[in-house]
């Protein structure tokens, strides 16, 4: 039941960024893509596994709708929220949209909790604030150094 509703939200996230116009250039899309990839898997697997945090269920579906999360879903929708800043001169604008962007991404690991593909074991939404704003904001100065060198 789960994977079935991630794959979808995952389906229909996917589906309506292919056919709107982008600001972004294919080599930025890949680049923050893999950026989130190395930042987000060692430090939640840290986070998950080792201090113990959250532990992933043990159901094979409910993994494999964490897995298509994290694989698909977070850094599509990071990369989403990055072409919605090209869109925005203003600073306020920026900070608001990373500020949105970080609470959807805590959305998303709450969703998570509830539909019983984590289990709390030691989790404090702080905890989860202080990795979503890290992951991003890496991402996001990361993603800035890269198209001022080469775009």
């Amino acid at each position: 039941m789960t994977i079935s509703i991630i794959s979808s939200i995952t389906l229909l996230i996917l589906i309506s960024y292919c056919v709107t116009p982008k600001k972004l250039h294919i080599f930025e899309i890949i680049f923050i893509w893999l950026v989130v990839w190395l930042l987000m898997h060692p430090l939640s697997w840290i986070i998950y596994v080792n201090l113990t945090w959250l532990k992933v269920s043990t159901n094979l579906g409910d993994f494999w709708a964490y897995a298509f999360d994290r694989l698909i879903l977070l850094p599509l929708l990071i990369v989403l929220f990055f072409e919605a800043l090209l869109r925005t001169n203003r600073k306020v604008a920026i900070y608001t949209v990373l500020f949105v962007e970080i609470l959807i991404l805590m959305l998303d690991e709450y969703v998570l909790l509830k539909l019983g593909v984590l289990h709390e074991v030691n989790w404090n939404i702080v905890f989860s604030f202080i990795e979503k704003s890290f992951i991003l904001l890496i991402s996001y100065f990361l993603w800035m150094h890269f198209r001022k060198k080469f775009m």
